[in-house]
């Protein structure tokens, strides 16, 4: 699909949660993250990419940065099945990537994904996910039921290189929802939704790319170079993050992610892509779980 996958999600909604913070009044009782230095907390992920599937286990420690006293969690991962046979990789076991809802700035930060094998690169970026949409939710302070934000982007997030990708943007608002609250588990769902912008936002290199199927705009193109072929794709990506919220410590429990991605295809024979083959669909599927295990 695409050359980095969802390390520009991450960007977008980091982004997005500075523009919250800057448009919503901090007041009593908003959601925080109350952090404890030394607790450890165990995930269970299970992914479902397109039909590729595995599991693995996250382990979380709270640390406290010595200089700044601002606390940080830092992720380890082991113990991965997946459908394609794998084991992780030394430098997979090795690598620790680091989140924090209290300084989002020096440790919600992309890990060096050049070291780690590229199965890993889902549960990475998808966690870097999970956790941005939390502190987006925080930063609009959404704490009642039936709350909503909504927070639109109108600057594409672009991963073309040049090289084996010469085209690739895609763009997303977000529309927030407290779901649901449970008072007598102290439990809140959030429902984070990366939606199509009502408007184009995203260059589309061809006309024929401009015909969207419904009434929303196109938001994700990609166009690839393969050997003396061109693969231009258009259409829409859209994420539905479910995520699980201790209202106490404001701790996660659990998260889920539905991120369907339905494209139209053609092959071109050249770069303005004005040659090309009939076009075809595609559809792209990735279900995503993470959750608080003993």
């Amino acid at each position: 699909m695409r050359w980095l996958p969802l390390s520009f999600v991450v960007a977008s909604v980091l982004f997005a949660s500075s523009v919250v913070a800057q448009q919503v009044e901090t007041q009593a009782g908003s959601r925080q993250r109350r952090y404890v230095e030394g607790a450890v907390s165990h995930y269970l992920m299970t992914g479902d990419n397109d039909g590729r599937k595995y599991s693995i286990q996250a382990t979380d420690v709270v640390k406290r940065d010595a200089t700044s006293g601002r606390y940080y969690e830092e992720i380890s991962w082991s113990d991965l099945t997946s459908s394609t046979q794998q084991s992780l990789t030394p430098a997979s076991l090795a690598l620790r990537q680091t989140v924090s809802l209290d300084d989002p700035a020096s440790y919600m930060k992309m890990p060096n994904l050049a070291v780690v094998q590229p199965l890993m690169i889902g549960p990475i970026t998808d966690t870097l996910t999970f956790y941005s949409d939390l502190l987006l939710a925080m930063r609009a302070n959404l704490i009642q039921s039936g709350q909503t934000a909504y927070v639109p982007r109108v600057t594409p997030n672009s991963w073309a290189d040049g090289h084996y990708v010469l085209v690739g943007q895609d763009v997303v608002d977000f529309s927030l929802k407290v779901e649901s609250a449970n008072l007598a588990e102290h439990t809140e769902t959030l429902l984070i939704q990366h939606v199509p912008p009502p408007a184009l936002h995203i260059q589309l290199p061809a006309k024929w790319m401009q015909g969207a199927a419904t009434t929303t705009p196109n938001n994700f193109v990609q166009v690839s170079k393969q050997g003396d072929e061109f693969i231009a794709e258009t259409g829409r990506e859209t994420f539905d993050v479910r995520l699980v919220v201790d209202t106490g410590d404001g701790h996660m429990l659990s998260a889920a992610m539905h991120n369907p991605v339905v494209l139209a295809v053609r092959t071109c024979t050249d770069r303005e892509l004005t040659k090309c083959g009939p076009e075809s669909s595609k559809t792209i599927l990735r279900e995503i779980t993470w959750k608080l295990v003993p």
